[in-house]
Order: structure tokens, then C-alpha cells, then sequence
């Protein structure tokens, strides 16, 4: 059985075509929203995101949609394993046919990308790597809509997807809040961002940079720091 474990909860992958990765990770880990008491987690895989959510956030209720039945039932599993399992709402559904009787304080997504790159043969991994499967304006269009006045959208994506994401944003009113670049390694180019979206607009947005490994390979020191409460020995 391939389980990956954190410090507090495990993630069962045998079905999800998308296996947990350094993506979501970084995005759990650097998502930052003042008490959030409803979230959704668009496109959710093994359901990763939506745990570090419960973690994180200790009152919230957190829907994750997923449209993959296998992936959607293997989330449903992770987080009925979990110490959060009341509070974690897994839904096998289409972001353009979902519904909720609420709005969400937060949104988070790992959505599919590499628009411009070669479909995996995999059709499984295809689906879930390749934007055509949630393209930019419907995820955009839709959180606008699930986002109340005053939450906040999160979201990695390609370095190269910066301004197709910003102008996407836009046009349904969102705006730049955060950009946090991240290099893979040292001296390095950056290879992802992470980005942070409200119908709030402010005059600049805030700009970080988050290096994974030094020059020698390690991790460093910064992305230790920001992802301890998550990697290491489950307790």
C-alpha cells in the first residue's frame, strides 16, 4: 500500500493518479487566512490539502470536490482516517456543476497545469496534470462566485502562468494579494508560484521568494522552518 506520512495524519495514494507532492506541500504550508471557518479545496487528489487545512485551521469546515471517482473515494478514506474526519467534506463532483448552500472563506487549489506541454499517455495523470481538464477561466469564474466578500483564493501554479492568471483574476474582479516565487533550488530559477487572490484590491501586492534545497542538495533551512508542522514522525 503506498501511504505517505506526515507528522499527523496519513495519505493513502494507490488511486489518486496525482501523488503527494512537494506542490502541495508548499502551497498547505504557506496559505495564510485570518480566521477561516469555511473552506474549499478545489480538485483535492488524495485529499492532502483538505487535511492540512483541518490542521491548520482547527475550527473550520473544509468541502473537497474532486472529479475522479477513484481519487474522490481515496480522499473520503484519508480523511475518515483522520483526527479530522468530522470536519472534512469530501464530494466527487465537477467544479463547473458544484453547488453550495454557502460561501467560502478560503479557497485553495493545486489545479491541473502544463497547458502548453504534451498530454501524459497515463490518461488518469493526463487529467489531473493538464489544464484543459480545469481551465483558468472557469476556475477563476467559479471562485468568484464561492468566495465571500472578504475571503481569500490560494493557489500554485507554473512561474511561467503569472500574468494568464493575474488577467484571469481580474476579469471576474479578483486581485493579487499575494506572490510568493519558488526556486527548486539555489540560484535557480523559479519553477512555481504560489499566489494569493481577493476581491479586496490593494495598491501592491506582497512579494516573497521560497528556495526548496541549497546548492548541495539539502533542504533549507527556510523551507524546514516553514513546513515542520507537517513533515516528520506522526505523532
Amino acid at each position: 500500500m503506498s501511504v505517505f506520512r506526515f507528522r499527523h495524519f496519513e495519505v493513502r495514494q494507490e488511486s489518486s493518479a496525482m501523488k503527494v507532492g512537494t506542490d502541495a506541500m508548499v502551497l498547505g504550508a504557506l496559505v495564510n487566512a485570518v480566521q477561516s471557518k469555511t473552506i474549499l479545496d478545489i480538485g483535492t487528489g488524495t485529499g492532502v490539502l483538505a487535511l492540512m487545512m483541518a490542521q491548520k485551521f482547527p475550527e473550520a469546515r473544509i468541502d473537497a470536490i474532486e472529479i475522479d471517482p477513484s481519487a474522490a473515494a481515496e480522499a473520503q478514506i484519508n480523511a475518515g482516517n483522520s483526527q479530522w474526519s468530522d470536519r472534512i467534506h469530501v464530494l466527487e463532483s465537477d467544479l463547473k456543476d458544484f453547488q453550495s448552500g454557502y460561501k467560502y472563506s478560503l479557497i485553495v487549489s493545486n489545479p491541473p497545469y502544463f497547458t502548453n506541454g504534451l498530454l501524459n499517455p497515463d490518461r488518469l495523470r493526463a487529467k489531473a496534470r493538464h489544464e484543459s481538464a480545469l481551465p483558468f477561466e472557469l476556475l477563476f469564474a467559479r471562485v468568484s462566485e464561492l468566495l465571500n466578500d472578504d475571503g481569500v483564493f490560494w493557489m500554485i501554479a507554473p512561474a511561467d502562468a503569472l500574468n494568464e492568471l493575474c488577467a484571469e483574476a481580474e476579469r471576474v474582479n479578483l486581485w493579487l494579494k499575494n506572490r510568493i516565487d519558488i526556486l527548486g533550488k539555489e540560484g535557480g530559477l523559479p519553477v512555481r508560484i504560489v499566489l494569493s487572490f481577493s476581491s479586496n484590491r490593494t495598491e501592491n501586492s506582497e512579494h516573497d521568494c521560497l528556495t526548496i534545497r541549497n546548492s548541495n542538495g539539502e533542504y533549507t533551512r527556510e523551507y524546514k522552518a516553514l513546513t515542520i508542522d507537517f513533515h516528520g514522525v506522526r505523532v
